[in-house]
């Protein structure tokens, strides 16, 4: 058996450990069920709301998606910003740092105030939370390049646009990628909690639902429906890895 699937067997052994106690732990501890639910009535929760979990999980991935499809467009273009205009470097990289360090929690209820309670929140707040990994790794993929490939790129009558094409931005790409990793789940906060404040629809909308009516089972199955979520986007993310930068060396060392 290969080391990757005796890690994936231990891991599999673990978590179904881990369920079992938590099935028949919490009974014995005597912990109510709206405070716990075994795992047995959130998997029965969950197969008897899957339709409303998917209608509701389609429109929490549309603005996750959307918000970070604009924290990609507007991170690569601040990154180009810096690189090729150093001078702002010190403007820019302060006042980014200085907004990431506010919490995008307290500041939701202004951005609802702002945009409305349709989806326009749940975007902008989406957007923000993934910008930040977004623009940082952006800057260090596309202005960290060897001078010396630089030069050679010149050399072989490469322009200011082939370079940026061939070298700058294909030099930046895992490093692009491996924001995504970071900023995916990090927009799908920043999703959710807009739909904690605003809004009728989205799995954040199913949790809150759960809390109000003392429905735990539904709010654990609207938690697992966003994981689920936060596990395909990342997955999604090393799959484009996978296929189109198979050129890394972390791809061709296995």
């Amino acid at each position: 058996m290969s080391s990757a699937l005796r890690n994936a067997a231990k891991a599999a052994v673990s978590f179904l450990a881990l369920l079992l106690a938590w099935q028949y732990g919490a009974p014995w501890a005597r912990v109510p069920a709206y405070v716990l639910p075994v795992p047995t009535a959130i998997a029965l929760k969950f197969w008897q709301t899957r339709a409303v979990q998917l209608d509701h999980l389609g429109q929490t991935a549309s603005t996750t998606l959307l918000g970070l499809g604009a924290a990609l467009v507007v991170g690569v273009l601040l990154a180009l910003l810096v690189v090729y205009a150093r001078s702002l470097r010190a403007v820019v990289l302060p006042v980014l740092a200085a907004f990431n360090s506010v919490p995008k929690i307290a500041i939701a209820p202004l951005i609802v105030m702002w945009f409305g309670l349709d989806t326009a929140p749940k975007i902008v707040l989406a957007f923000l939370l993934a910008l930040f990994p977004i623009f940082v790794n952006s800057v260090t993929g596309l202005g960290e390049i060897e001078p010396d490939m630089l030069d050679l790129s010149r050399l072989l009558g490469g322009n200011a646009w082939r370079i940026f094409v061939k070298v700058r931005l294909w030099h930046a790409a895992p490093y692009i990628a491996d924001a995504l990793k970071v900023a995916f789940p990090m927009a799908l906060v920043g999703s959710v909690v807009g739909e904690f404040i605003s809004g009728n629809t989205g799995a954040g909308y199913l949790v809150m639902s759960g809390q109000v009516t003392l429905d735990t089972p539904l709010v654990f199955a609207a938690l697992l429906s966003i994981t689920a979520l936060a596990v395909v986007g990342i997955g999604a993310v090393g799959l484009f890895e996978r296929i189109f930068l198979s050129w890394r060396p972390s791809m061709r060392v296995r």
